[in-house]
């Protein structure tokens, strides 16, 4: 099945496939994705930083599962069959827009950026413990905040969304947070957390994938409305 199937509809293909974005750094990197950095903010006396993320000019993001190439098609294919293949994605760059725009991690960071109006979902991971907020301003935009902090243990999220909130009152206007996705709380194994845009109405959802021992059982992915 092709990577175009988990594009057009992330919600359905999750609910019947494992799934998780590449943890191999380069696969979600900023250069794989055709993202770069706008602006940075270290505020916070070196402990963590905040990085504001856009478009490289003429590149767009799209995905594909690692590995497998399609000899026939070219189509990127997912690897393997059955309850325990994975399907791990990773970021490329295109030259035409697909609507796919993808926010990177950075440790002891926080990421975000604001949609634009070509986009049409957007991904964000892996995740294994960071916490993501997205909020809408008062003109509508939508962004998109991915807050990591390796160097201090906060699995109840607090930590991040207080470093999150630093963040926003840094910013030129307010950004209301309306959805976010807390480890152990919205997700508990491996996740990532996507958007898929109908009309003018964004919808947002955590993705959690639990990586069982061939022979113990199958491997799952859940779907979580947030």
């Amino acid at each position: 099945m092709s990577v175009q199937s988990f594009i057009a509809n992330p919600e359905s293909y999750c609910k019947s496939h494992v799934i998780q974005f590449s943890h191999q750094a380069a696969a979600t990197s900023p250069a794989a994705s055709g993202m770069q950095v706008l602006g940075t903010m270290n505020n916070w006396g070196g402990v963590w930083t905040a990085e504001e993320y856009g478009m490289v000019p003429g590149q767009f993001t799209s995905f594909k599962f690692s590995g497998d190439t399609d000899s026939i098609t070219g189509a990127h294919v997912q690897i393997g069959k059955g309850k325990y293949a994975m399907h791990a994605i990773e970021c490329i760059t295109v030259a035409a827009d697909q609507g796919v725009r993808f926010l990177p991690w950075k440790p002891n960071t926080v990421t975000y950026m604001t949609l634009d109006a070509a986009a049409t979902s957007v991904y964000t991971g892996p995740l294994s413990g960071c916490s993501i907020f997205v909020g809408t301003s008062a003109t509508g935009q939508v962004t998109m905040f991915h807050a990591n902090r390796n160097n201090t243990p906060d699995a109840a999220g607090a930590l991040k969304a207080s470093m999150t909130t630093n963040v926003i009152t840094s910013l030129p206007a307010p950004i209301p947070i309306q959805h976010s996705a807390i480890y152990q709380r919205d997700y508990s194994n491996l996740g990532f957390v996507f958007g898929k845009r109908s009309g003018n109405t964004w919808k947002f959802y955590a993705v959690d994938t639990e990586l069982l021992p061939i022979g113990g059982g199958a491997c799952k992915t859940t779907v979580k409305r947030l």
